[in-house]
């Protein structure tokens, strides 16, 4: 199963101190679940750290999304903007939400991992919080 990890997964999973997603990151490791991003999360979380010349965390971001066999980094490809025009006009997400969700179902993702409850998915695709995670969802 692939599951795309929206920005705010690894906001939480870096900057946090919460056990359970390392459960998600373990599950994509042993092959029991293909991750995937897109390389717009790295624009998205390289901000805040940025602001606060927190290089630690700008450290951390890059080698977690470097794109190496834990987590598959997608580009922002023509066909992803396209599809994200797409999912704007069908589902009405904005901008940046529209290219993540676009990545997302262009990649094959079935779940989308994200404590964002106001994105908008199609419906071959299931929204997963955090939260749930955090719960206990099957997904993790």
């Amino acid at each position: 199963m692939r599951v795309y990890l929206d920005t705010n997964f690894f906001i939480r999973f870096v900057e946090g101190s919460e056990p359970l997603l390392l459960r998600v990151v373990e599950n994509g490791e042993f092959g029991r679940r293909r991750l995937v991003t897109s390389e717009l999360t790295l624009a998205e979380v390289l901000v805040v750290p940025t602001r606060l010349d927190r290089q630690d965390l700008i450290a951390a971001y890059e080698t977690l999304l470097a794109g190496d066999a834990l987590i598959e980094v997608l580009p922002i490809t023509r066909e992803i903007l396209r599809t994200s025009t797409t999912v704007r006009a069908t589902v009405g997400n904005k901008g940046m939400d529209a290219i993540h969700v676009a990545t997302a179902v262009t990649s094959g993702c079935k779940v989308f991992l994200s404590s964002d409850t106001g994105i908008r998915l199609p419906p071959s695709m299931r929204l997963v919080s955090l939260e749930a995670i955090e719960a206990g969802d099957p997904i993790a």
